[in-house]
């Protein structure tokens, strides 16, 4: 009888393990795509264009507003063929503006 028992148990084990695993019993919720969110990510970043004085840098006109990683990349994406250590006093450039 212990027999039956176990074999039934692990029978219905398997059973379900099978069922789970084909079927699945959480339904997949398919989520609504926003226009609006991909419009977002798709914009240009917020900007200010400065004229650059005599000593300047990408890193003071800025400020410690994210890390120097990110406003230089910021800044030559904003600003494609100049490089953010080549910046010329008298030009005007486009600066990111962090929130």
């Amino acid at each position: 009888m212990k027999r039956l028992t176990f074999v039934c148990s692990f029978v219905f084990i398997l059973f379900i393990l099978f069922y789970d695993l084909k079927i699945g019993t959480i339904p997949i919720q398919d989520l609504p795509v926003y226009e609006a969110s991909a419009k977002t990510a798709a914009q240009e970043p917020a900007y200010k264009t400065v004229k650059v004085k005599p000593g300047d840098t990408v890193m003071s006109i800025v400020g410690s507003a994210g890390s120097s990683d990110d406003i230089v990349k910021d800044f030559e994406a904003l600003n494609p063929n100049v490089k953010a250590n080549a910046i010329q006093a008298g030009a005007a450039y486009k600066f990111p503006v962090y929130p």
